[in-house]
């Protein structure tokens, strides 16, 4: 099969990019710059999506489409870095739609779309499933309502549509688990209020793997891609103490202490869906289709 990544030059793309190249697939890779390939099965193809410009024949031969394309949402979120991280997915989406719509003997019979749970507002008592829906939330639950409304279109096209809501993706070799090896590294970190806030994470292997599952056994609609036993967050500094083999000293800071700066600079919603993310959700629908996870719990990551 020929793949098309959007996205695949990042933490996520590179190892699915490894995947499929190690089970005899062939990929196609966007990128915003001129990027030169070592290997025969991977090519990559300009794109610059919010000006709606893509090489046209990174179509050709595709088979199923991936988007992991997105705008970091940790950085500070002022009113012009909202806008780039919410217009930065729904401009990846309607640039991969249009190049799709064109070309009318496309492949193309499944894409699948990388999401996120921060659609589900924080709670110390629910425990999230697919089902769930909200009309409240902050600034990520109206972009990741966005972000899943705009994959939907490509239903108008006869292709089949996966939506993967990720959690917290925990490697090594980046995003938050690298971040609290580093900061591990000064034997000294901070929690809010104790720690106790619920992480709902995946391994990076657990989460390519899911892609591939929802590939091979053609899944439509939404899953969560998070462990079936989520952590606290006190937990997860806990095993980047353990990875590291240094040992942590924590200050728990108060909630209502911290808040205070967020305040003043006007950012509470940042506040809230990043620093104090507090949400339990559930793998049982992606356990139900057949996945079994490499890495259930905290204990497995070595």
């Amino acid at each position: 099969m020929k793949f098309l990544i959007s996205g695949g030059t990042g933490l996520i793309g590179s190892k699915l990019t490894s995947h499929l190249i190690d089970n005899g697939h062939s990929v196609n890779i966007l990128s915003r710059r001129y990027r030169k390939s070592n290997n025969s099965r991977i090519e990559y193809f300009i794109w610059k999506p919010s000006e709606r410009v893509i090489d046209k024949s990174s179509i050709k031969g595709v088979d199923v489409v991936i988007n992991l394309a997105g705008s970091s949402v940790f950085s500070l979120w002022t009113k012009r870095n909202k806008k780039k991280i919410l217009n930065s997915r729904i401009d990846s989406l309607s640039t991969l739609y249009q190049i799709i719509k064109r070309e009318k003997n496309h492949n193309v019979s499944q894409v699948i779309s990388a999401s996120a749970i921060g659609i589900y507002p924080n709670s110390k008592t629910l425990k999230y499933d697919e089902s769930f829906q909200s009309k409240e939330g902050l600034f990520l639950t109206h972009v990741v309502r966005e972000w899943e409304k705009k994959v939907k279109e490509f239903n108008k096209l006869n292709i089949r549509v996966t939506t993967l809501r990720i959690g917290l993706v925990l490697s090594k070799e980046g995003g938050i688990l690298k971040k609290l090896i580093q900061i591990n590294k000064l034997r000294i970190s901070n929690v809010i209020d104790g720690g106790e806030q619920c992480q709902s994470w995946i391994h990076i292997d657990d989460l390519v793997n899911i892609f591939y599952h929802a590939i091979q056994n053609k899944l439509e609609g939404t899953y969560n891609a998070v462990s079936p036993n989520p952590s606290t967050f006190l937990e997860l500094q806990e095993l980047a103490s353990k990875l590291s083999y240094k040992p942590l000293l924590n200050f728990s800071i108060p909630k209502n202490l911290l808040i205070i700066p967020f305040k003043l600079i006007g950012i509470l919603d940042f506040y809230y869906d990043v620093i104090a993310s507090d949400k339990n959700v559930s793998a049982s629908k992606i356990v139900k289709s057949g996945y079994h996870f490499n890495y259930p719990t905290l204990e497995k990551i070595k």
